[in-house]
């Protein structure tokens, strides 16, 4: 069975909402593009959805985006939440300090 995959393009539009609103003088954000998987021959595609990872020397949350969504899913705590309370998140984040 072959495949091929087709590289999404995070949305820009997302991306710049964050770099705008979030404070990140104690995160490192990375945005990773997502795929869509097809089986050739088939009528079947799998999307692997885009992701944003953020750290901050202490804890590390993973987000997934889909496109055409204003949605944010958290998989560590199977959580859907919108953009502005993702960005909450992050700014919280961001206060966290190492204590080390």
């Amino acid at each position: 069975m072959k495949t091929t995959i087709e590289s999404l393009i995070f949305p820009s539009e997302l991306k710049n909402k964050l770099n705008m609103k979030v404070g990140k003088g104690n995160l490192d954000i990375s945005f990773i593009n997502g795929h869509v998987i097809n089986i050739d021959k088939t009528n079947l595609s799998i999307t692997e959805p885009h992701k944003i990872i953020v750290n901050n020397n202490v804890n590390t949350l993973i987000a997934y985006v889909y496109d055409n969504n204003n949605k944010i899913y958290l998989p560590n705590h199977n959580a859907i939440v919108s953009i502005t309370k993702f960005i909450s998140i992050l700014n919280d984040m961001n206060k966290c300090k190492n204590n080390d």
